[in-house]
């Protein structure tokens, strides 16, 4: 358990611009930083953070919150996990006491998964540095490898002594279950209980995500303990929080230096990551022996759009080179491809050579895709007419991928040269692969088949306005909606204080004072007005107990409610201000956006329509069951007090309609 105050110091010392900094690209733009929302795919900004208020709003998706949500919904981590990883980010302590097994029994599957990989870590790094097998086969190994102690103590390298079940009988005495322990991978489970270790007689390389935490492991054997039919490399299986494809190998260690130098280099293996970063060059990542996928790429972009890939000069690493790429180039990112001479990989070539030296080799011989490509299979096809078409297909799907239209221009410009094609005939390959692709993603859209036949009509079917149309809200979608406004003018504007003519103002001109809180109350209170959906009516009156309790700062204490649900709402009501764009020239819109902060009178005129646009709605509804009753067999008594109370809500209905104006009278 965190003691209150330890919370509270953690809330006021984050920074929701640095949290969010960790994990998405943020550039200034008035008082707030913008960048590309991590929670859905997007091209253009429409993630803001507010550093005043400390939240952030995906304006595409709606997602927001503050720095605590912000981890949480990222990571997938709990209330607790998250203000743990804020601590350590800014090194507050929590005092904690080892967890009993009852207590690790009650933590929940990821949590109980991330346990287990955290306790096998540190069982592996002390096996390396305190056994005498640890340090006499793995340490020296590692030395061997030019590792410092340093380094090891850094990526938490770690070794798995040959014992059967070392490691899984050492986890059960401190009360972790078989159950979790097969689940994290770790350890094997057969039949009749028959229990081993995954990895033994194997130096072991941690794998951490995004914000540190370990949720895998590698494990390499050893020449000396190596049988024929052991595999050099192992690694950990997919689990409830490890996903090979979502994951590269050193990236938590890299990130800072990725966004610094806006650049990626990537490499394959666990020792060529340790061995650059020694050297000084810490912007790598490993994609660990895999293709690049999806997952992978936009942990990248997040960092920065550069990514310039180093692989070996053989043949296997040149076949390595060109997978995944179509992948980078889709997602817009901007890709190079670095050929080490024969016989070095990034590992040897960070050994032998100086950060100095290494940067200016990668410098001097890095060269675009879609060049390398072009010049690697243009030697492959001579002078065959059919296998230069296919080469010029294949190039101009790559070329077709590139978003940005300078950039694609200048490559068929390029490619044209290379290939000895005319600059129009490359341009049109490109331009019709481009159509098929739109095709192919709009039918994917509909639901449609992308049968190539069936294309042309669909196409033809589409309205060019398809886009810009959007569904007419419901009757009830629009009370939710007016709900949602009534607690938004609660939470940013609560405390505001409205200026209101007394009963009896025409006599005594008296101008009394309210909070505009105390005025949406006593209107909904009166009218008994009970919001219709049950987290904002939970919010509302969370509201009203915190504003007696603390009427001076009642959405700071709600932003820490107990109540993860009413925690998350409070902050995602929260408005982030839009500043006023040079592109307003109008002096007149400039003056109407200011109002609508600065003026009270617009607030209050705010509230009350809201209030009544409620009341309007529900009492439209309300007829609209009345009438379905009437449609019901009836005593003709009981048919005549129906009709009467249809007059009076039929009365009330174009009463409330004229005062809101025609935009609100019933269709």
């Amino acid at each position: 358990m965190i003691k209150p105050e330890v919370i509270e110091d953690i809330i006021n010392t984050a920074r929701i611009e640095e949290v969010v900094g960790d994990f998405v690209r943020l550039t200034k733009r008035g008082v707030n930083h913008i960048g590309l929302c991590p929670f859905h795919n997007e091209k253009t900004p429409s993630f803001t953070v507010n550093a005043v208020k400390g939240i952030f709003k995906c304006f595409g998706c709606g997602v927001g919150g503050d720095a605590i949500s912000f981890v949480m919904k990222h990571e997938n981590y709990s209330y607790v996990e998250a203000l743990r990883y804020l601590a350590r980010k800014y090194n507050i302590e929590i005092k904690e006491e080892q967890q009993t097994p009852d207590q690790l029994k009650e933590l929940s599957e990821r949590e109980a998964l991330y346990a287990v990989c955290a306790f096998a870590k540190d069982y592996f790094v002390k096996t390396l540095t305190q056994s005498e097998e640890g340090k006499s086969i793995g340490l020296s190994y590692f030395k061997e490898r030019g590792f410092s102690l340093r380094t090891i103590e850094k990526f938490q390298l770690g070794y798995a002594s040959e014992e059967k079940d070392a490691f899984t009988q050492h986890a059960l005495k401190n009360g972790y279950s078989i159950g979790n322990l097969e689940k994290s991978g770790l350890s094997i489970v057969k039949e009749n209980n028959y229990s081993s270790d995954r990895f033994r007689g194997r130096v072991i390389f941690p794998i951490h995500n995004f914000s540190g935490k370990v949720i895998g492991f590698g494990g390499r054997i050893l020449s000396a303990l190596k049988t024929a039919n052991a595999a050099k490399y192992i690694n950990s299986p997919e689990t409830g929080i490890y996903h090979k494809s979502d994951v590269l190998y050193g990236l938590f260690f890299a990130k800072m230096a990725i966004k610094r130098e806006d650049r990626c280099l990537l490499v394959e293996g666990y020792t060529d990551v340790i061995s650059l970063y020694q050297t000084g060059i810490e912007n790598v990542v490993a994609s660990s022996g895999t293709s690049l996928t999806v997952g992978q790429i936009k942990l990248i972009r997040k960092l920065t759009d550069n990514i310039t890939i180093v692989y070996d000069g053989d043949s296997a690493g040149i076949k390595a080179a060109l997978r995944g790429i179509s992948l980078v180039l889709q997602e817009g990112m901007n890709v190079r491809i670095v050929l080490l001479p024969n016989g070095e990989d990034p590992d040897s070539f960070a050994r032998n050579n100086l950060k100095e030296d290494c940067l200016t080799y990668i410098e001097e011989h890095e060269e675009s895709f879609i060049r390398f490509k072009a010049n690697l299979l243009r030697k492959e096809i001579g002078n065959d007419p059919i296998k230069k078409a296919q080469l010029l297909n294949e190039i101009a799907a790559d070329i077709s991928l590139i978003k940005d239209l300078m950039m694609r221009s200048m490559f068929i410009q390029e490619c044209s040269v290379l290939l000895d094609v005319s600059e129009e005939t490359l341009t049109q390959v490109v331009n019709k692969t481009r159509v098929k692709h739109f095709y192919d993603e709009r039918a994917k859209e509909k639901g449609l088949p992308i049968d190539q036949e069936e294309k042309q009509t669909f196409v033809e079917t589409l309205s060019p306005d398809e886009k810009t149309m959007l569904p007419l809200p419901t009757q009830d979608r629009e009370i939710d909606t007016i709900e949602q406004h009534i607690l938004r003018l609660l939470i940013n504007r609560g405390e505001d204080i409205l200026y209101m003519r007394s009963d009896n103002y025409e006599q005594t001109k008296e101008i009394r004072e309210m909070r505009l809180d105390q005025f949406v109350f006593d209107d909904l209170c009166n009218d008994e007005i009970v919001f219709e959906n049950e987290l904002y009516q939970k919010l509302f009156l969370a509201y009203a107990d915190t504003v007696e309790q603390h009427p001076e700062n009642a959405i700071a204490v709600l932003r820490r409610h107990e109540d993860e649900s009413i925690r998350n709402l409070c902050i995602d009501l929260i408005d982030i201000p839009i500043q006023e764009s040079p592109l307003w020239e109008s002096e007149r819109i400039k003056n109407y956006i200011r109002s609508i902060h600065n003026d009270k009178s617009k607030l209050m005129e705010d509230a009350i329509r809201s209030l009544q646009m409620l009341k309007l709605n529900k009492i439209r509804r309300l007829r609209n069951q009345k009438l379905e009753e009437l449609k019901q067999e009836l005593s003709e008594e009981d048919e005549l007090i129906l009709l009467h109370e249809l007059r009076e809500l039929n009365a009330w209905i174009k009463e409330m309609e004229s005062v809101l104006g025609t935009t609100y009278r019933e269709k």
